[in-house]
């Protein structure tokens, strides 16, 4: 049903032009009147939203071509009507001149209104079905681009880091601008959802549904905060976690992340009858810094309640910036790459000084960044499932629970142990265990610019040897598998989404279009728009 606004100043004229026919049958409704321009417009104003408006020229206070003047700047896609007397020649020439372009002389014939009524309603209803499509469109678009951006945000917390240069070019493609710059001030929130007694009786035990909605309502909640980035890591899916780009004002940096955070449990409670355990993480500077913000938050989480949410503000991360250097962090993580216990442990021991006595939540901290390092080379090793990493996500909860602070360095030993025990198993056991593992971190990570001399020399292989094993275990070189697996990518984005080429091209990692293009017609044998016109074409014969 459309709705009409009709506009006269003669109440007799509206009353004849709604008894002229039936409204309802032909897909109609007056649903607004108006006895000039003025009142007209406050409507529109106050928020009447009709599809149509049917008016006269000649009205007090404002007349029809002012109101039609006045519409067209304030609503310029809402379609307009004239009523028009033989007399009133120069004021119809002056409402076309305005983009009018439907009229009716007066008196209106019952005819010609039924006739011009059917013509706008399969205007009215092609434009309504191109508005859907395009929203359609965005939806698709704005998810996969959601997920795109998840995942790299994700890899910014959790795994090993590209360059810097192509880094911030990816931030950059997949619209995270504002993370792309060298003072970036960030704070993270790990939140938690807690069912309470008898609530999964409500989802007929569907605790999987249950977490669905947990994690919709949380993206919903953080899209209306323009600094909020939510991402979602799916070997944890009672949780989900949050990047909150923060004003670098001391006195003011706290409040985003905290605002939110309160907003997200009182929209929990209200909407899903869920509690929540939330932590709020320091804030850290500089993209190099999110890991250690990261896992501030997690301790956070770690030490809050459903009824305390814990902000790790009273300590400085940064004074630990120093000890948990980047440095720091690639020597550990060359000694479990290279399975060697001793620099391990030497390592682990500067880190931990035994003459040093250093704080409780420095110390839970850093062992939980640690931990964090273990998941991250286990991510990057581990064939098959993930069940050392969530044996590691797991002990981070026992870790604050020590008893004394060398039961929690043994503890990290022996879980360095099971890390490097999966990595030997990769990396020396069989050649083609290393290229499933390397096979495995293309398909994660295709849409970055890789090389095989970049991938070489993560994994610790040489690069001639690397790429001969690719071969041997894809049946293609590296180069084609990558570009196989973006464009199976694409086929699928193309078959599935009504999403412009570039937008196809971003989410596939390709910076241009035309190269996007040129590679998929050498790939497939025709264009991306070859390829969806036939789509199209099979579609709508089938």
């Amino acid at each position: 049903m459309y709705k009409i606004m009709l506009v006269d100043d003669e109440a007799g004229v509206r009353n004849s032009i709604k008894a002229k026919m039936d409204w309802e049958a032909a897909g109609f409704e007056i649903a607004v009147e108006a006895s000039n321009g003025k009142e007209a417009l406050d409507a529109l104003d106050l928020g009447e939203n009709p599809d149509l408006v049917i008016t006269d020229i000649r009205m007090p206070q404002m007349d029809g071509i002012a109101f039609i003047r006045e519409c067209k700047q304030r609503y310029p896609h809402l379609r307009t009507i004239v009523l028009s007397g033989y007399s009133d020649f120069e004021y119809l020439k002056a409402a076309i001149q305005s983009g009018v372009k439907d009229y009716l002389l007066k008196p209106v014939v019952r005819s010609e209104l039924q006739a011009l009524l059917a013509k706008l309603a399969d205007e009215l209803k092609a434009e309504r079905l191109q508005s859907m499509e395009a929203q359609l469109e965005q939806h698709a678009k704005t998810r996969q681009l959601q997920m795109l951006q998840e995942q790299t945000i994700l890899q910014l917390v959790k795994e090993e880091t590209f360059s810097m240069a192509a880094l911030k070019e990816r931030l950059q493609q997949l619209q995270l601008t504002p993370l792309a710059v060298d003072d970036l001030q960030a704070q993270f929130a790990a939140v938690e959802m807690r069912v309470m007694a008898g609530r999964l009786s409500d989802w007929n035990g569907r605790k999987d549904l249950l977490q669905l909605a947990f994690q919709m309502l949380c993206r919903e909640t953080a899209d209306r905060w323009k600094q909020v980035y939510p991402f979602y890591d799916v070997n944890y899916p009672s949780m989900m976690f949050f990047l909150v780009n923060v004003n670098g004002d001391e006195g003011v940096r706290h409040e985003p992340a905290d605002a939110f955070a309160q907003e997200l449990k009182r929209n929990m409670n209200r909407f899903l009858q869920l509690e929540s355990v939330i932590g709020i993480g320091e804030p850290v500077t500089g993209l190099r810094q999110l890991k250690n913000g990261y896992a501030s938050a997690l301790w956070s989480w770690s030490q809050s309640t459903i009824h305390h949410i814990k902000r790790s503000g009273s300590e400085s991360i940064a004074d630990m910036s120093d000890t948990f250097s980047p440095e720091s962090e690639r020597k550990l993580t060359l000694a479990i790459e290279n399975v060697d216990m001793k620099a391990f442990t030497r390592q682990l021991h500067q880190i931990f000084p035994a003459d040093q006595d250093t704080p409780m939540f420095a110390f839970t901290f850093l062992a939980l960044r640690v931990i964090l390092l273990f998941m991250a080379v286990a991510k990057k090793f581990e064939l098959g499932d993930s069940s050392l990493q969530t044996y590691l996500w797991n002990t981070q909860m026992t870790v604050r629970d020590g008893r004394s602070r060398e039961q929690v360095l043994e503890q990290l030993q022996e879980l360095a142990q099971l890390v490097m025990n999966e990595v030997k198993r990769t990396r020396f056991s069989n050649g083609q265990h290393m290229a499933a593992a390397v096979r495995k971190y293309v398909d994660d990570n295709y849409t970055y610019d890789l090389t095989l001399a970049s991938l070489a020399e993560m994994f610790h292989i040489n690069e001639t040897y690397l790429s001969g094993l690719f071969k041997q275990n894809a049946g293609i070189t590296f180069s084609e598998y990558v570009t196989k697996q973006r464009m199976h990518k694409a086929r699928r984005l193309l078959e599935e989404y009504e999403l412009k080429l570039t937008d196809i091209a971003t989410l596939v990692g390709y910076s241009s279009s035309s190269y996007f293009s040129t590679s998929f017609k050498k790939y497939y044998g025709k264009s991306p728009k070859e390829y969806r016109d036939e789509l199209m074409a099979t579609s709508g014969t089938a």
